[in-house]
């Protein structure tokens, strides 16, 4: 499996992932923070979340590549996308949001890019474990 989907949209046919970095980040609450008298740490746990920092590379069309940055770059102001994605032999997919994306130059001509790679991080909107 190599492909991903963004609100349902589908970029499988010419962009395919050409790696996917898991990360995780445990969250407090606001009643964390370390003990005056004893300097302990007291935790408030929310829960862990997550996250995806997903590599584009450019399949087969410089036309359709583009779209996906345009797509992206549309909805980046939403309050979240839904994502699913090829993980391995699994699939992954959640609410996620995303503050920024980057892309690399692979060559110009004719006053014309040619993109190499897109990376966006996508940070999960609900924490997938609780306490």
């Amino acid at each position: 499996m190599n492909y991903v989907k963004i609100n349902g949209v589908s970029f499988d046919v010419t962009v395919a992932i050409s790696e996917i970095e898991e990360s995780f980040n445990v969250t407090d609450g606001d009643n964390a923070g370390r003990s005056v008298l004893s300097g302990t740490m007291i935790r408030d746990i929310i829960g862990t979340f997550i996250g995806h920092k997903i590599t584009f590379f450019n399949g087969k069309s410089n036309e359709d590549f583009d779209a996906l940055w345009d797509y992206l770059v549309a909805h980046s102001v939403d309050d979240s996308v839904m994502l699913e994605a090829a993980d391995g032999q699994a699939s992954i997919s959640y609410a996620a949001y995303y503050t920024s994306g980057t892309r690399k130059l692979r060559s110009a001509s004719d006053g014309v890019n040619y993109w190499d790679e897109i990376e966006v991080s996508f940070i999960p909107m609900d924490a997938q474990v609780r306490p």
